[in-house]
């Protein structure tokens, strides 16, 4: 009897370890949970699926009872399932609830296998659960969805229904074939049939022939993207009502298929007969704007060519005849008053004719070597007084790559400058402002003007860069301004072929930030920019001129002429335009000095009339101009006239002598070896009380020499000391002889470095050129308080002089002839005529003075009698 052995062979012991553990690795890896428990419901096996969907882990569970996964209402559910698998039944796919760890109920798909020992016994459970909450979820969803769309469908079709009837538009559905299906109560109104007589009918019976025809081209295509070619698309074409009449309409057409093949047509049609009209008219109007703007232009053109030739000749021959010595008295005064009323009616052609140009857009660019630190100093030293007055900070940073020489357009560069920083100070009220200079790449230039200031929203900031807007109406009526400055910086910008933009926070400030192709001309300079003390004593004068000095304001001309003796130079000083032209016919000079704004005959005209009487073999003489305007266009003219360079107001000692030396030709001048003072003075006890209100450390090392100074400062008390007076007494009948003359102030108080009196001045001016008399009113009111202070000082630091024992006391003047004088001078001014009044002003003059009868000459100089009536009045009202 053979026995057969039951022994396992090496090999098969292998391949059960090795099937072991791939199941093992199946169990692991699976994203089902396994689980194994005894027929009880006590689990053996917990793979880390089940860990991640139920919570717990695996030696949490082993040993546990499945039905703490159970929820109470549902333990009989895992009960039953025990008792088919204790029959062998396996249980498939069973949808059922569990209960996880933190308590929450997840949806289950369960299959439950039992598990047979060797001899087909069952022994236990294997249970694959799988999480289907979310398809649970979803499936609940769509139900609803459904459920949803059901009722939209039925509400839509309704709606659908009751818009196709009470649509303004008439609605028209045709078949593949064109035949009309819906025609609205709209579409029955605009063509004057019916629904049941057009239903059925071709839709060609709505065209004009010509419609017709195309149309049915259109649907005979049998190419089905040619078909539909036009879906979605308005078009216009002629329609055709019930009686014949056509007339426009506007077709957008829908497409879509109720089945494969069975097309349907939606037509939206409405009749723009009243739309075309009006476009019709509208062209009209425009073809008559566009022909009255060119038959505008040209007239500008022509009546300036026309206008400017007599005008010429008047201007050029008064002043030939004002430069001659011969003619004086009464014919001299006529000339006088027929070139001033000449020079005035060519500023307001200049001025038609600049606006004709901003109208069509005409900016011109220039491209010039320019010194980026220089445009720098000269935009602070503009912005120089408001910054003081709002007591704000500013810090100019320019990094190591910024080029000392550009090539460029300077002035536009500045106007940007002036436009951005002018902002950034306007809506900063605490803190400061940031201007930062680098390089991005070669070539280019990047400005960014940082302020702590208001900020504004998303929505301001969009709309930053348009013109005329500024962030709310609010905004303008605290802070004024058309809205215009960023839009101009804009254009600006963009002319330049650079790029602008902008970044701000509510309440926290704001960057503007502009790029521009600037190319380097010199490398940068390692040297400290900026802040620089604008009246440079360390400058030298490597060559000593012959200068010519045009200057109506004495104090100014002291100081130049001071200065500029000091460094070796020889100054001629003329205090009127027809003086200097007459100086340069009869004398040579190296260089000319020319202020812009002087009384008889300004700095334009001057040098016009040396440009056209000097000699063409004489040497070429260089003319600078002095002004205290910032306008671009003022810059513009000065150069126009003949002017090498535009220098600004307070002066500049430094600017002055690198421009002549740039200027004034090789071979002319001698050679210079003064040297301007190293220091400045030490300060004299007597003037000490002044520096309360007097940079008096700066105001010695610009006049260097304390005495002249002091002279200088009395005669400026003696001659302005009530000007806030009488600049407040001028705003209600003459607003812009007071600007005039806080105009001239705040150029004097400046060179004499009366900061605070400079800066009220600059502050009145402003004022008056925007129309704020009231502003205005209140500023000169300080500027007098301002000079009560300083009136006070001079005084009390005054050294005592000896009295001249000898001298003859003055007469008081007469004042009992001044209510018949007024009364005199009043009904001349009613007559119209210079030669009615000539006489009482003379003797005004000799009894109240030349500054209070000199606003009535210059009123009857303009031929603005009325206003000399007004100013006499103002006399007569107040006693004198």
């Amino acid at each position: 009897m053979s026995v057969t052995s039951t022994r396992e062979l090496p090999w098969q012991s292998d391949i059960d370890e090795h099937s072991r553990e791939l199941l093992a690795a199946l169990v692991a890896s699976s994203s089902d949970a396994i689980i194994t428990k005894t027929l009880e419901g006590t689990v053996t096996s917990w793979n880390p699926a089940a860990e991640r969907i139920f919570g717990y882990r695996a030696e949490e569970m082993r040993g546990q009872n499945i039905e703490l996964l159970v929820p109470p209402d549902r333990i009989s559910e895992e009960q039953s399932i025990l008792q088919q698998i204790a029959h062998g039944i396996r249980v498939e796919h069973f949808e059922t609830l569990r209960v996880c760890k933190n308590g929450i109920q997840i949806a289950v798909s369960v299959t439950v296998s039992p598990i047979f020992d060797q001899r087909g016994k069952v022994i236990g459970a294997s249970k694959i659960a799988r999480d289907i909450t979310e398809k649970r979820r979803v499936e609940d969803e769509l139900r609803a969805y459904r459920s949803q769309l059901q009722r939209q469908i039925s509400t839509t079709t309704g709606e659908l229904s009751a818009i196709v009837q009470t649509a303004a538009n008439a609605i028209i559905t045709t078949d593949g074939e064109g035949r009309i299906d819906v025609f609205n109560p709209a579409a029955e109104e605009m063509f004057g049939w019916s629904h049941a007589e057009i239903r059925g009918n071709s839709v060609s019976c709505l065209l004009t022939d010509a419609e017709a025809l195309a149309h049915r081209q259109y649907f005979d295509q049998a190419d089905t993207a040619v078909r539909y070619r036009s879906i979605g698309i308005k078009r216009e074409v002629r329609a055709r009502r019930r009686n014949g009449e056509t007339f426009p309409v506007s077709i957008a057409l829908g497409h879509t298929r109720l089945a494969p093949d069975q097309p349907y047509f939606v037509a939206f049609i409405t009749d723009i007969t009243a739309q075309r009209t009006i476009e019709e008219d509208l062209r009209r109007a425009k073809e008559q704007a566009e022909a009255a703007a060119r038959a505008k232009a040209a007239f500008l053109a022509n009546m300036s060519h026309e206008i400017r030739t007599p005008m010429n000749a008047i201007i050029g021959f008064s002043e030939l005849v004002l430069a001659d010595g011969s003619v004086s008295g009464l014919a001299r005064e006529h000339v006088q008053t027929v070139h001033q009323s000449a020079r005035d009616l060519l500023t307001i052609i200049n001025d038609i004719l600049d606006y004709s140009k901003i109208e069509g857009g005409k900016t011109e660019l220039e491209r010039l070597p320019f010194s980026l630190t220089r445009l720098l100093r000269d935009v602070l030293k503009l912005l120089d007084q408001e910054i003081r007055h709002k007591q704000l900070r500013i810090q100019v940073e320019v990094a190591p790559a910024v080029p000392a020489i550009c090539l460029g357009d300077p002035t536009r560069i500045r106007q940007i400058l002036l436009n951005l920083l002018g902002n950034a100070i306007k809506f900063t009220h605490v803190g400061g402002i940031t201007l930062q200079l680098d390089v991005p790449e070669q070539g280019q230039i990047h400005f960014a003007v940082r302020d702590t200031g208001i900020g504004m929203t998303p929505e301001q900031l969009d709309k930053v860069f348009d013109s005329f807007t500024q962030a709310d109406a609010s905004t303008t009526r605290r802070f004024g301004g058309t809205g215009l400055g960023t839009t101009i910086c804009r254009h600006l910008v963009q002319l330049m072929h650079g790029r602008i933009w902008a970044e701000s926070r509510y309440g926290q400030g704001s960057t503007f930030h502009f790029t521009l192709p600037l190319a380097a001309v010199q490398p940068s300079s390692s040297a400290a920019l900026l802040p620089a003390d604008e009246n440079d004593l360390s400058a030298r004068a490597p060559r000593a001129f012959r200068i010519l000095l045009a200057e109506d304001v004495a104090t100014n001309a002291r100081l130049v002429m001071l200065r500029l003796s000091q460094l070796g130079h020889q100054v001629v000083w003329q205090d009127s335009g027809r003086g200097a032209v007459t100086a340069c016919l009869q004398d040579d000079y190296d260089v000319v000095l020319m202020d812009v704004m002087m009384p008889d005959m300004d700095g334009l005209a001057a040098t016009q009339a040396i440009r056209q009487m000097r000699p063409s073999a004489a040497p070429y003489l260089p003319i600078i101009a002095l002004t205290a305007s910032v306008l671009p266009e003022d810059h513009r003219r000065c150069r126009e006239a003949g002017m090498d360079a535009v220098l600004g107001k307070p002066i500049d000692l430094a600017e002055i002598l690198q421009q002549m030396e740039a200027l004034v030709p090789s071979g002319r001048g001698v050679f210079n070896a003064t040297l301007a003072p190293e220091a400045a003075p030490n300060l004299p006890a007597d003037l000490a009380p002044l520096a309360r209100l007097v940079n008096l450390p700066r105001a010695l090392r610009l006049w260097g020499d304390a005495q002249v100074y002091r002279q200088a400062l009395e005669e400026f008390c003696s001659t302005h000391g009530q000007d806030g007076s009488r600049i407040a007494s001028q705003l209600d009948h003459a607003p812009e002889l007071a600007r005039r003359m806080a105009h001239a102030l705040k150029g004097v108080a400046a060179n004499l470095q009366l900061q605070e009196i400079a800066q009220l001045a600059s502050l009145v001016d402003g004022a008056l050129k925007a129309a704020d008399i009231e502003e205005a009113r209140v500023q000169a009111q300080q500027l007098q308080h301002e000079f009560a202070g300083l009136l006070e000082l001079v005084a009390s630091s005054r050294s005592e002089r000896p009295a001249d024992m000898n001298a003859t006391p003055a007469a008081p003047p007469n004042t009992a002839e001044l209510p018949q004088l007024l009364q005199q001078l009043r009904c001349g001014l009613d007559s119209a005529n210079p030669d009615d009044v000539r006489e009482p002003l003379e003797r005004l003059v000799s009894l109240l003075g030349a500054d209070a009868v000199q606003p009535i000459q210059v009123a009857v100089q303009h031929f603005d009698f009325d206003l000399a009536s007004s100013l006499t009045d103002s006399l007569i009202l107040r006693g004198q």
